[in-house]
């Protein structure tokens, strides 16, 4: 029987990742399957717990990828984690669990990945505003705040009190030894006066989820944008509606924007099989996985 991973979010769905996840396995070489396991949001922390315990129980799943939970998991269920990764422990968050005899460990992946992206699409500015203050917003501050020559001002706004406080306290210590201004606003929005305010060149993101989780924009229709603002909307599906307001300001010349960074499926290159080194059944060889060491405020 194939093993499986998990992919734990909200509408699983519809997500791209059931179309990419097999030629992934295909390059590989491995027989694994991938299943989705909607949470809505704002579930219950019980419901959380059931879905650790239940992942901790399985031994025909290798782990799970976590994308609008990755905060909300490890704060309801974190002491069923028997093991974090800095970042993850630092940030509170953890967008990728694996599990080996009955063993789980947390990895925070997206101040990496979402790192890599602002890299090469802002790679220097001084003026963040970031709509949505989740675990995306943290991962993406965090990274922002470790570059030699940091943004001066970080601007965050949502919904929820809990996130805001969880941000602040994640990127509070760095903005005060970077002698970076960090604001976190608070409420339903829309936000037009805080991405009309920034100066030009400043980076606008859509990390609320709003437009793919559930409908809507954190902006009003007659939101403006600051002249070469960059525009990133962190969803790659659902009514893009912030993205799609950008774009219709792109005609004056007063914006840039770009939506998430997404695989190629079917046109991209593939490593080529005969200079891939192979192991003694066929298949290619993987890096050796790191086992699993308790940590020691770890409760089973």
């Amino acid at each position: 029987m194939a093993s499986t991973v998990w992919f734990v979010g909200v509408s699983t769905g519809k997500s791209l990742i059931h179309e990419a996840f097999p030629i992934w396995m295909g390059d590989l070489g491995l027989d694994v399957r991938l299943v989705g396991r909607d949470v809505p949001l704002a579930a219950p922390g019980e419901a959380y717990r059931a879905l650790m315990t239940e992942l901790a129980g399985s031994d025909d799943v290798l782990g799970a990828v976590i994308t609008t939970h990755k905060v909300a998991v490890l704060r309801h269920a974190g002491d069923l984690v028997d093991w974090l990764d800095p970042l993850a422990a630092e940030c509170g968050e953890a967008n990728a669990l694996r599990r080996e005899t009955g063993r789980l460990a947390g990895f925070a992946r997206d101040p990496i990945s979402i790192g890599r992206v602002v890299d090469d699409i802002w790679p220097d500015g001084e003026h963040v505003v970031c709509l949505g203050a989740g675990g995306s917003a943290i991962a993406l501050g965090r990274h922002l705040l470790a570059r030699p020559v940091p943004p001066t001002r970080l601007v965050f706004t949502d919904r929820s009190d809990a996130a805001g406080r969880h941000l602040q306290a994640v990127l509070g210590p760095w903005t005060e030894a970077r002698r970076v201004r960090l604001e976190v606003h608070l409420g339903a929005g829309p936000w037009d006066h805080l991405v009309a305010s920034g100066p030009p060149g400043t980076l606008v993101v859509n990390a609320t989820g709003l437009g793919k989780d559930r409908p809507g924009n954190p902006l009003s229709p007659v939101a403006e944008f600051p002249p070469a603002a960059l525009v990133w909307d962190l969803n790659y599906r659902g009514d893009l509606a912030m993205l799609r307001q950008a774009r219709a300001r792109d005609g004056y010349g007063r914006t840039r924007r770009l939506a998430a960074v997404l695989p190629r499926l079917g046109r991209r290159a593939r490593p080529n099989p005969r200079s891939a080194k192979r192991n003694e059944h066929g298949r290619p060889l993987r890096h050796a996985r790191k086992p699993l060491h308790a940590r020691p405020e770890a409760r089973r």
